[in-house]
C-alpha cells in the first residue's frame, strides 16, 4: 500500500462504496503549500462509466480524476498551508481524450506515454534485452534529462552499457548478476505488459521474471508506473516494485552494483560537466552522497540553450531501510539500494538480505523531473508531499 493511501485511508476511516457522483471530498493541508501533489482516498464502490474530475467549491476550478485498486486519485493544482478544501466529485464537463494516454507502438515492444499530448518517455520491454527501461525521459520543452547512449546516438559518454536511462536491476541475486549486461549475466523476461490511459495518472504494470544466463527463473518482479497529470515543469512518475520469492529462498548480496530505481543523466547534467547531485541532508556530489543514507536525491545542471533541468528519486518511509543509500557517481549515476551496505560502509556492517521462499518485498519510490535548481523547485517541499501528503476524506454525507 502507498504512503499517500495510508494517509488517506488513516483521515478517512473508512472506505466509500456508494456512486462517486456528487460525493464530498474534503482536504486539509498541513503547514506548507502543495502543489500538484497526487491525493489519494479508499474506494471500493462501482466504477465510472465515464471520465470523472473534482471540483472546488470555491472557485469552480476542475482536476482530474482516477479510480484504481479500490483508490481514487485525484491532483489539484495547489493547496495553501494550514488550509481546508472542499471538492465535489462529477462527470467530466467535457468529452475529450485523457491527459495521460498510453500508446502501443505498432511496430515494437514499446508503450509510449503522453501527458496533454507531449511525449513523457516509452517504455521497452522487448526479450530481444536483457530488461527492460523507460528512454527517453524528457523534461519541459522537450528537452531529455537521461542519457540516449546505449540505445541512441552518444553524445559524449560510452560507460557503463547497462546504463540504460531509467530501470531496474541488481548485481547478486542468489549468485547471479542481473546488473550488468554481457555473457553470463541474468535477464528480466518480460511476462505480461498491460497499460491504461487515465486523467489523474495512466499506468504500465508489468509482470517480469528474473532469470540467470541460462534463463531460469530466480524471482518473480511485479512493477507498475503511474504517470501523473502534472505541469511540463514538474513531471511525476511513481514506481512500485514488489519481488516475489516464487522460486525458493532469494539473498540479495550485499554489492553496490544495484538501483530498485536507477537513473542515468544526459552528459550535460553530470557533475563531470556542469551539473550536481543534492541529496536530503544538504551533501552536494559524489564525495558526499555516494553511499550516504538520504530520503532523496537530485540531479540536476544548466542545459545550453535551454536552462536548468533536474530529475529526483524519493525514497518513500515505508521503505526497507529507509532512507535509503545511494550509488551515486559524477559521471551521471544515481540509483536507490538499500542493500550495500558493506560496500558503502567499508566494512562496517552488511546489507545482505534473505527473502525467504513464498514472502513479497515491495518498494515505492517517486521520480520527480523539473526545470530550475532543486531549491528553486522546491524539491524538499515535494518530497514531503510525497511521504506526508495533505489529508483527504471522504465528508459524510
Amino acid at each position: 500500500m502507498s504512503g499517500f493511501l495510508v494517509a488517506a485511508v488513516l483521515a478517512s476511516g473508512l472506505c466509500m462504496a456508494g456512486p462517486l457522483d456528487e460525493r464530498t471530498i474534503v482536504v486539509q493541508t498541513p503547514p506548507r503549500a502543495s502543489w500538484f501533489v497526487p491525493l489519494s482516498l479508499p474506494y471500493d464502490g462501482p466504477g465510472p462509466t465515464g471520465r470523472i474530475e473534482v471540483v472546488d467549491d470555491a472557485t469552480g476550478k476542475r482536476f482530474p480524476a482516477t479510480v484504481r485498486d479500490g483508490q481514487f486519485v485525484f491532483v489539484v493544482e495547489g493547496l495553501l498551508p494550514k488550509a481546508t478544501y472542499r471538492y465535489g466529485v462529477k462527470a467530466a464537463a467535457e468529452k475529450r481524450s485523457f491527459r495521460v494516454q498510453v500508446k502501443k507502438a505498432p511496430d515494437a515492444a514499446r508503450l509510449n506515454v503522453y501527458v496533454d499530448g507531449a511525449l513523457l518517455t516509452s517504455y521497452h520491454y522487448s526479450d530481444d534485452m536483457r530488461r527492460p527501461y523507460l528512454w527517453p525521459v524528457l523534461a519541459e520543452g522537450g528537452v531529455p534529462v537521461t542519457r540516449d547512449w546505449p540505445m541512441g546516438k552518444a553524445i559524449t559518454t560510452t560507460d557503463h552499457e547497462h546504463h540504460r536511462s531509467i530501470w531496474t536491476a541488481y548485481g547478486d541475486l542468489n549468485g547471479v548478476d542481473c546488473w550488468t549486461e554481457h555473457k553470463g549475466t541474468g535477464y528480466q523476461h518480460a511476462d505480461v505488459v498491460s497499460w491504461r490511459s487515465g486523467d489523474a495518472f495512466g499506468w504500465i504494470h508489468a509482470k517480469n521474471t528474473w532469470q540467470d544466463k541460462d534463463r531460469k527463473a530466480v524471482i518473480d518482479e511485479v512493477r507498475e508506473y503511474r504517470f501523473h497529470a502534472t505541469p511540463a515543469g514538474r513531471r511525476l512518475i511513481d514506481v512500485q516494485v514488489t519481488f516475489s520469492a516464487a522460486h525458493g529462498d532469494v539473498l540479495f548480496k550485499d554489492t553496490k552494483e544495484g538501483g530498485i530505481v536507477a537513473v542515468r543523466v544526459r552528459d550535460e547534467l553530470t557533475v563531470d560537466e556542469k551539473g550536481t547531485i543534492t541529496n536530503s541532508a544538504g551533501g552536494k556530489n559524489e564525495s558526499e552522497c555516494w553511499g550516504k543514507p538520504a530520503a532523496w536525491l537530485d540531479y540536476s545542471g544548466p542545459i545550453e540553450g535551454v536552462g536548468v533541468r533536474g530529475i529526483a528519486v524519493f525514497d518513500h518511509p515505508g521503505n526497507l531501510r529507509h532512507p535509503t543509500r545511494w550509488h551515486a557517481r559524477n559521471y551521471g549515476l544515481m540509483a536507490a539500494n538499500c542493500f550495500g551496505l558493506g560496500a558503502f560502509t567499508n566494512g562496517v556492517e552488511n546489507g545482505d538480505y534473505t527473502l525467504e521462499s513464498g514472502e513479497s518485498l515491495t518498494f515505492h519510490y517517486r521520480i520527480l523531473i523539473h526545470s530550475d535548481s532543486p531549491e528553486a523547485a522546491n524539491v524538499a517541499d515535494r518530497y514531503a508531499d510525497y511521504a506526508a501528503p495533505p489529508a483527504a476524506a471522504w465528508a459524510e454525507e
